[in-house]
């Protein structure tokens, strides 16, 4: 078996708002659809090329920044020099990877079902070198980035490594 990750698993507070979104918006295939722990949460699987997106649903879940007396975007936010550093600990955001037509065609079907788009098209660093990103909201307030690379991908310089180099050789030590 190959070392990767097996799934990304989300906490959605209305699961057929959240597979309109995924399913229509986003364009992946659903695969499987069952009640967990003893009927309480609802589960729902989409294909993601090779990979599995779930939805956990509960009535009793909130949305990502309700009720936390901030707003979850400011990282985002404050990439894009907006922002504060106000933040907790967890998930930021979920990037999908696509080739071009359909990175365009997610981008189409965005602004089609009115979701908007606060970040994009901009370059940055992704599991396949420099691509480019866009970022948007799901109906719960994660943040989504889809992106898309130029065939070949464009390699990342050296500024890109400074810092992982210093972890690594202080991993090195330890």
């Amino acid at each position: 078996m190959k070392k990767m990750i097996e799934h990304v698993a989300l906490r959605v507070t209305d699961i057929d708002r959240s597979i309109t979104f995924y399913r229509d918006v986003m364009g992946f295939k659903p695969v499987g659809r069952r009640l967990i722990a003893g009927g309480e949460i609802d589960q729902v699987a989409f294909r993601v090329g090779e990979d599995i997106l779930v939805l956990f649903y509960n009535p009793n879940f909130q949305k990502a920044d309700e009720d936390l007396g901030f707003d979850s975007r400011q990282i985002s936010d404050y990439v894009a020099g907006k922002g504060n550093r106000k933040w907790r600990g967890g998930m930021d955001h979920i990037a999908f990877s696509m080739p071009e037509e359909e990175y365009y065609a997610v981008i189409e079907r965005v602004k089609k079902h009115g979701v908007h788009i606060h970040r994009g098209e901009e370059k940055n660093l992704g599991a396949f070198g420099v691509g480019y990103a866009t970022y948007f909201y799901d109906p719960d307030n994660i943040e989504v980035e889809i992106k898309r690379y130029d065939n070949p991908p464009e390699q990342p310089g050296p500024e890109y490594y400074e810092t992982a180099k210093a972890l690594q050789a202080g991993a090195q030590k330890a």
